[in-house]
């Protein structure tokens, strides 16, 4: 079973947690196997391997003692798996647990799109007589402005007239837009859509339209999936270039980057989205000398910056 993808530098924690919820059952299941069979079998190195069940043997439930932990190590040339008892004993819910379920799962079937009659559907109500009688959870998503007319748009190929606002430059915009696909990312709506602006596509978030207007231009509807291929952040976030050293690498790896470049030092080369100048000092206060900022120039020191204004404060 292959579950890595060829790609270039470390892999990311999500990328290694995937793996892990993959090869713990299939490991469970056989109890003890070669360690070089099972780093062939999902295409790992044997140390990349080690790495991976050294982590996941910190993993368990509360209260994290020794019984509680994934009980994996190896033994001369072979990886050991036992299952912790905690572990073989059915799943039981408390009340905050039963209601926090149903609230999130309510509020997933209450977006856009959602299959009201899925599996989703049917494993909340199952789930509605096992909480206390008497308490009722009801969940209230707030609506997205001009989210159904994007939506439409896109499935009947209109031309569409907006007015766009752009909180980095604090400015509003007005282009004429071709819908191509609607799609939520971070708990923001996004249509990517051909702008006549910028001659580009580009993803703009639905609740940063003021304007919506239908021109009556029409052409063939093209419906394309965004999965893969989706820009993460948008079109109006700043970005800065960073070159990260390898002891802050496992610092800056769990952010979705747009650009990433190994060196032959050992460093990464690595092109963020910054969300604020705040988020970036902090990131750059964390990673101390590791990280040095590349571009934009105007945060070339904002880690010393930050990093004198915390003296400041505790001053």
């Amino acid at each position: 079973m292959a579950m890595r993808k060829s790609r270039r530098g470390p892999r990311g924690a999500a990328e290694r947690v995937e793996g892990l919820l993959v090869m713990l059952p299939w490991l469970i299941s056989r109890k003890r196997v070669k360690l070089s069979d099972m780093a062939k079998q999902f295409k790992l190195s044997e140390k990349e391997l080690m790495n991976d069940l050294m982590m996941a043997a910190m993993c368990g439930v509360p209260p994290y003692t020794p019984d509680a932990l994934i009980d994996v190590f190896v033994d001369e040339d072979e990886v050991v798996a036992e299952v912790p008892l905690m572990f073989s004993r059915p799943l039981q819910l408390n009340s905050a647990e039963l209601f926090a379920l149903q609230a999130m799962g309510s509020a997933a079937l209450s977006m856009p799109g959602a299959d009201k009659k899925g599996p989703l559907a049917s494993a909340l109500k199952k789930l509605k007589p096992l909480l206390p009688k008497g308490d009722v959870v009801e969940v209230d998503v707030k609506s997205v402005r001009f989210l159904p007319e994007t939506q439409l748009a896109v499935a009947s190929g209109q031309f569409v007239a907006i007015e766009y606002f752009s909180p980095i430059s604090g400015t509003h915009s007005s282009r004429t837009i071709f819908p191509r696909a609607v799609f939520e990312q971070m708990g923001h709506w996004y249509v990517r859509a051909d702008d006549d602006q910028s001659g580009e596509i580009r993803n703009f978030r639905i609740d940063r339209i003021k304007h919506f207007t239908p021109t009556g231009k029409t052409s063939d509807p093209i419906i394309e999936g965004v999965e893969g291929e989706v820009d993460f952040f948008g079109t109006d976030m700043e970005t800065a270039t960073l070159l990260v050293r390898p002891a802050a690498l496992r610092l800056v790896e769990t952010y979705p980057y747009i650009a990433r470049e190994q060196q032959s030092d050992g460093s990464v080369k690595i092109e963020l989205a910054v969300g604020s100048q705040q988020w970036l000092g902090r990131l750059l206060l964390r990673g101390g000398d590791a990280i040095d900022v590349l571009a934009p120039a105007k945060w070339a020191d904002l880690g010393k910056q930050t990093a004198q204004a915390v003296l400041k404060r505790y001053r």
